[in-house]
């Protein structure tokens, strides 16, 4: 937040100031009153209130001398004091939400802080998007900590990313605490300038961040060796139990792309050491973040799982901030850190009734209820759908190996899995009609299609999937996390020509389509895949395109934006994914990541 304060206080690190009024010398601006301290520092909870000058604590115990005629007492009478949660590895970009609107979602569900990477904006409008983020987050009770992925350097499909320059800029921002999905593939980058980041990134004192999906053995061991401190790409209870034991900070990934939080049962059936465990969302459905929660969601899961109530608070709070060396600031109920402190009824059921930020309760009831004012945003953050000409049904027609050929062909399919960020390659005997490759919605096989929307080059690649069940229609979006194309999905061409061009007209967003017509949108107008509308209604938008896929095109997938998302990603997760130039394979071996072409009609099975 920015260095406002309360009445008569100075500025946030004004230290002499909170000595003062922890000495009884001046009075808090608020003291939260009656309340069950959750110390996770000790483990214990205990009865304390809370002095609060400006935006930090100056006392927590008994504290009546630090009440002034002034001092706004909050009360929390028989209700837990507990932490600020911390959001470990989160791409924003996939919220859809810009700063401003994702602090009025977050913060009700108690999260002060989060650890980001800007990629997508860095990627369409390089540094100086990255920074307005931040910025923007400035102005928020939601702290944006910074890890730049080293992707960024590379662009989008020929324009240049960030610049080197760039990159040691940001290293040195005072946001940045690490440099993102480190790896043994990424220390062994045949592109010698990508290699060389995790020892720049040491060099200006930042932890590496890893990424580790399927990695045992030898692999794993050489991506820890390569620097790599922390991995949220744990799917199994032997996967989790190997990382702790190399010292990895391990955070637990629940997201719409990849549920893990089954494998915090291991933690309790074995008696493991909690300290370097913590959560992480990934990517998340905007609606699914709403109905289900965020870190406060995963403490109930674990608490369901049988870790003991006071060890879960430890992993969304002093675990993180130990592990980000925050804890100067965050993690904790302290004096000097950052007042941000949720009330909580019940530490079972774990529902945060409250939320006090600085002197002033920010959420009440699950709801926003304190002043946010959003920037504005630049005019080249606007209409960056560009497309050479409007998509037509022809331009998802999937040609035949050979026009004249009749019966079938073997092609190439990609099977998705709810909550599974891997993919499956198989062929499928697909019928020719007239000298193309239509769907077969009756076996579950979808055309997916990934139009260009950067330059208007007119490229689109074009493939099948099976998993997403629609039995009529279409549906698209144009944000994924990779280059960020327009993606869509459908059983029927004239209707993917429909969504593309609503998302084009929309400049950018998720649609749904069937029989002709549009039947739900949300739009995504910032950069193509963010809202700068209020979190409420695009909460709503994104429900009601989600029930139209289900209700109106017969579909049914959760976590249905994220999951096409990752199907549009190479090169970082493995198996057979989805580009502008068709389907790709990406496999990884023992120190090496490949992507090669994939074959979309193979002579046998992939």
């Amino acid at each position: 937040m920015s260095d406002r304060v309360g009445p008569g206080a100075a500025s946030v690190d004004d230290r002499d100031a909170l000595v003062a009024v922890a000495l009884g010398e001046r009075p808090a601006d608020a003291v939260i009153r009656g309340g069950r301290l959750v110390n996770v520092y000790t483990g214990e909870v205990h009865a304390a209130d809370v002095a609060v000058l400006g935006e930090r604590i100056a006392a927590v115990g008994e504290v009546e001398r630090c009440l002034g005629p002034g001092t706004r007492v909050i009360e929390a009478t028989d209700r837990y004091l507990v932490p600020g949660f911390i959001e470990t590895h989160i791409h924003v970009g996939a919220t859809s939400l810009t700063m401003t609107e994702l602090a009025r979602l977050l913060v009700p569900f108690g999260t002060a802080a989060l650890v980001t990477d800007f990629t997508e904006a860095g990627k369409m409008r390089g540094k100086r998007a990255m920074r307005f983020f931040l910025d923007e987050a400035d102005r928020t009770p939601l702290k944006a900590y910074f890890s730049p992925f080293y992707t960024t350097l590379m662009g989008i499909e020929g324009r240049p990313g960030v610049s080197m320059d760039d990159l040691v800029e940001m290293l040195d921002w005072p946001e940045c605490v690490e440099l993102r999905e480190w790896n043994v593939f990424a220390q062994r980058n045949e592109n010698r300038t990508l290699a060389s980041l995790g020892r720049l990134a040491r060099s200006h004192g930042k932890r590496l961040c890893g990424h580790m999906d399927g990695q045992a053995g030898p692999t794993l061991q050489a991506s820890v060796a390569a620097g790599s401190l922390s991995d949220h790409e744990v799917a199994t209870e032997a996967e989790l139990l190997e990382r702790l034991r190399l010292g990895l900070a391990v955070q637990v990934r629940f997201s719409s792309g990849a549920d893990n939080l089954g494998v915090l049962a291991a933690l309790a059936r074995h008696r493991v050491d909690t300290r370097n465990v913590m959560f992480a969302t990934d990517e998340e459905d905007i609606d699914d973040l709403a109905n289900l929660g965020h870190l406060d969601h995963r403490i109930r899961a674990a608490i369901g799982m049988g870790i003991p109530p006071i060890a879960a608070v430890q992993m969304a709070t002093i675990n993180a901030a130990n592990y980000l060396g925050i804890g100067a600031d965050l993690g904790g109920i302290a004096p000097g850190r950052r007042a941000f402190v949720n009330l909580v009824d019940d530490l079972r059921s774990f529902t945060v009734t409250e939320v006090v930020v600085g002197s002033e309760v920010v959420a009440r009831a699950g709801r926003y209820v304190g002043e946010l004012t959003a920037p504005e945003y630049p005019d080249d953050f606007s209409d960056t759908i560009r497309l050479r000409a409007p998509l037509s049904a022809a331009d998802f027609v999937v040609e035949a190996p050979r026009p004249d050929q009749d019966g079938s062909v073997e092609t190439l399919v990609i099977d998705i899995r709810p909550y599974d960020v891997r993919t499956e390659a198989r062929t499928v005997a697909l019928p020719v009609v007239a000298g193309a490759v239509p769907a077969d919605p009756e076996r579950d096989v979808a055309k997916i299609a990934i139009a260009e929307r950067h330059f208007a080059s007119g490229k689109v690649g074009r493939g099948f999937v099976s998993g997403f069940g629609i039995e009529r229609g279409a549906f698209g979006s144009s944000y994924h996390p990779g280059p960020l194309h327009l993606a869509v999905v459908g059983v029927d061409d004239h209707d993917m020509a429909v969504v593309a061009a609503r998302i084009a007209e929309l400049g950018g967003g998720f649609v749904a389509a069937v029989g002709g017509r549009v039947v739900a949108e949300a739009a995504l107008p910032i950069l193509g895949f963010l809202s700068s509308e209020p979190a409420e209604e695009v909460v709503a938008a994104f429900r009601a395109v989600k029930r139209a896929v289900r209700e109106e095109l017969g579909g049914s997938f959760d976590g249905l934006f994220t999951g096409l998302a990752y199907l549009c990603m190479p090169g970082v997760l493995p198996d057979v994914r989805m580009t502008v130039d068709g389907p790709v394979n990406v496999r990884l071996g023992r120190d090496r990541l490949s992507v090669t072409a994939a074959d979309a009609f193979p002579r046998k099975a992939v």
